[in-house]
């Protein structure tokens, strides 16, 4: 048979192919149309492709001559067919180097027959099996897990705690999911958090909603957004001579009590300025009331021109101490930490009243933390940071000191924010949009600090 006659009967499906679209079955014995869920649509036309040549790959090979054995999956036989005519079509093919160990384990997973030779020793034919393969690992979670469009499922590998609403099950067996942040997976690492129409549904979509806000960084600058703060709003973010001295008398007198402290940020919250980010405004929030509970003592908000700068704030009293011994985290530390992280739980299932109801636009459970305890003791202090930042979810652990010389050189230089200030609005931003120049530390508290307090500077807007 001529080739361009070969070619024209040569109709080989990919592994993304099947025999007809899916959509409703025929029920012959009535027949009606019977409807029959998207899943398992999809999940018979994958099964067919895994379990043997469709009818055009079958009907191309014997016109070509090929045996094609009918347990061969759909997406090997057409690398073989295509091997078959890989000159006239001028198709290159890489050798394959056996059977990888791994291919036999997926196989010993599902429970199938191992792969135990190749029909055309190629890399491709291998990428087919392993295709091959994760379609039958499709198609049982397809029919454990009986997706529909609108069920709230969760995944072990999203953030922890998102759920999400399925928007679509692709003919590939993907499931696509609404809103942003896209999200999609595969069904075998999908779990049901609640079914359209059960009695938990309606509470399912609340939470998934609320997991959608948390798991998305906003970059909104509309300052619209924030009027409901309008009263929290720093007339100035540069803090005054008084209120550096209202905390130096405080620190220098030894009070022991958490109130006294409170109520100095809360009178001068310039204090808290050098935190954040505010190069367009700053906000402080002294004891949000939000919910009934789990109250932080303060939140602070920096708008710029990345976005919304969240920071929550724990504070506890200058006499204690940030470490042990040991060189453990102290008691009060633990218990300031396990403050925040409770406060990020309620947010957790209420940040869509936080955002819309109270005005906290683009506050999730991602923003940082910042616990202030203690007097100083730089290597502590830093030690107990860095652990809790890179470790527990950033929640960041420095001194009242710190605090206090983040006041001074705010005071001194306008364009002044600590170092956690411009980490925290960096790694929003997800690049590098703040410099840092060379230090000039000229005090032995700066000095004594390191880098981190002694940098100045400088911003692109």
């Amino acid at each position: 048979m001529a080739l361009t006659k070969r070619l024209a009967r040569l109709h080989v499906y990919s592994s993304s192919a099947v025999d007809s679209p899916i959509g409703c079955a025929n029920d012959e014995r009535s027949g009606s149309m019977t409807t029959v869920p998207r899943w398992q649509l999809v999940a018979d036309s994958l099964e067919r492709q895994a379990s043997g040549p469709s009818a055009q790959q079958l009907s191309a090979a014997k016109s070509l001559g090929v045996d094609l054995p009918v347990s061969l999956p759909a997406p090997v036989a057409a690398v073989v067919l295509r091997y078959r005519l890989c000159t006239e079509l001028r198709l290159a093919f890489r050798s394959a180097d056996g059977i990888p160990a791994v291919l036999r384990d997926i196989e010993d997973e599902l429970g199938v027959s191992r792969t135990e030779s190749l029909l055309t020793d190629t890399s491709e034919e291998v990428s087919a099996w392993f295709e091959s393969r994760y379609i039958l690992k499709t198609v049982r979670g397809l029919r454990n897990l009986k997706p529909e469009v609108g069920d709230v499922v969760s995944c072990a590998g999203w953030r922890e705690g998102e759920r999400r609403v399925i928007s679509t099950i692709q003919d590939s067996g993907r499931i696509f999911m609404k809103l942003k942040p896209v999200r999609s997976a595969w069904p075998n690492h999908l779990e049901m958090v609640a079914r359209v129409g059960s009695p938990q549904y309606e509470a399912a979509v609340k939470s998934a909603g609320d997991s959608v806000l948390n798991s998305t960084v906003s970059t909104s600058t509309n300052l619209d957004n924030f009027g409901l703060l309008s009263q929290y709003e720093l007339n100035s973010h540069i803090p005054t001579p008084e209120a550096i001295r209202a905390l130096e008398e405080l620190l220098e007198s030894g009070e022991r009590r958490e109130e006294p402290l409170q109520v100095v940020l809360t009178q001068y919250p310039e204090l808290l300025a050098s935190t954040v980010v505010g190069g367009w405004k700053t906000f402080v929030i002294p004891k949000p009331r939000l919910g009934a509970e789990h109250v932080p003592d303060f939140l602070i908000l920096g708008i710029n021109s990345v976005g919304p700068q969240w920071l929550t704030v724990e504070i506890e009293g200058a006499r204690h101490q940030i470490l042990t011994k040991k060189g453990k985290l102290a008691q009060q530390t633990r218990h300031a930490i396990e403050q925040v992280e409770d406060w990020r739980e309620w947010l957790t299932r209420n940040v869509s009243y936080t955002q819309i109801e109270k005005g906290y636009h683009g506050l999730t459970t991602r923003a940082p933390g910042l616990v202030i305890i203690g007097r100083d003791d730089p290597s502590a202090e830093r030690q107990a940071s860095r652990a809790r930042t890179e470790e527990q979810a950033r929640i960041a652990v420095h001194s009242w000191d710190w605090l206090l010389r983040g006041a001074r050189n705010l005071s001194d230089h306008a364009l002044y924010k600590t170092k956690f200030a411009i980490d925290n609005l960096n790694e929003q931003a997800g690049q590098q949009v703040v410099a840092l120049p060379v230090s000039r530390a000229s005090t032995f508290d700066e000095l004594l600090a390191g880098d981190e307090d002694a940098e100045y500077n400088r911003f692109p807007w």
